[in-house]
């Protein structure tokens, strides 16, 4: 597939999605992540990027995508492309704060049978916080040790790409020791004690530990991890219940916890 064959119909799907049919996903992108083929029951990419699609666009009305540029690949091509809006709708749990935005990427694409495979290509964790910022849905960087303003339920597949740069599991040597799967907690008790607050819970999967998370002022899960070597913990709210190794720096979604346990 070179520039010239992939232009124009990059170029189709951005009028569509540009004129309000997000259903466009669909006839555009395939089954497939870029280099990760989904599992029996796990959402495929065109029902990933439909969701992102249905959510961005309520949340901004005047939703607009600009392709800048396409360029070869060894395996397909590269496009730059932009994203624009005014934040006017509630947003993962987050409202309305009218801040005008813009976000330019890069994309992946290769071609499988008649639709394309897709891959955001520089979705790193200070771009990402960058955006969540500016869209209220992550607190300030001086106020990270306090708890979110706005109950906001983060889509699992973004903090996949966010903190692993990829959609397929990454290899974990810990994932088989988990002991544990529900919190019996609600609180960081080292922090009570000392009268202290916290942002978000983690609980160890090893031997179910409840402390506060890395962005707290006190960092007891990590804390927890160093004095013990279990470094496999999960998310206390039960909206998420994602999982995250300290060693193998991996994710998992909270399927897996199921299937864990």
């Amino acid at each position: 597939m070179t520039p010239a064959e992939a232009k124009p119909r990059i170029q189709e799907f951005v009028a569509e999605l540009n004129a309000g049919s997000v259903d466009a996903v669909g006839r555009f992108i395939g089954p497939e992540f870029y280099r990760h083929r989904p599992r029996t029951g796990e959402p495929g990419a065109a029902d990933v990027i439909h969701g992102l699609a249905v959510d961005l666009r309520r949340a901004m009305s005047d939703l607009r995508i600009e392709v800048h540029e396409v360029v070869e690949t060894d395996e397909g091509v590269r496009c730059r492309i932009t994203l624009s809006g005014t934040h006017d709708g509630t947003l993962w749990g987050a409202p309305a704060t009218r801040h005008r935005l813009t976000w330019a990427v890069w994309l992946a694409l290769r071609q499988v049978d008649d639709r394309f495979a897709v891959n955001i290509e520089d979705v790193t964790p200070p771009v990402a916080l960058g955006l969540l910022r500016e869209l209220e849905i992550v607190n300030p960087a001086d106020q990270m040790d306090l708890p979110p303003k706005h109950p906001v339920e983060f889509p699992e597949v973004l903090m996949r790409l966010v903190f692993t740069g990829q959609m397929a599991d990454k290899p974990c040597s810990h994932i088989d020791q988990i002991r544990f799967a529900e919190p019996q907690v609600r609180a960081c008790s080292t922090c009570v004690a000392s009268g202290d607050i916290w942002p978000a819970l983690r609980m160890c999967l090893m031997c179910g530990f409840v402390g506060c998370c890395d962005t707290s002022k006190n960092r007891h899960m990590k804390a927890h991890h160093e004095s013990t070597g279990h470094p496999i913990f999960r998310s206390v709210r039960m909206d998420e219940g994602w999982i995250w190794c300290y060693e193998d720096n991996a994710f998992f979604g909270r399927s897996r916890l199921a299937m864990a346990t």
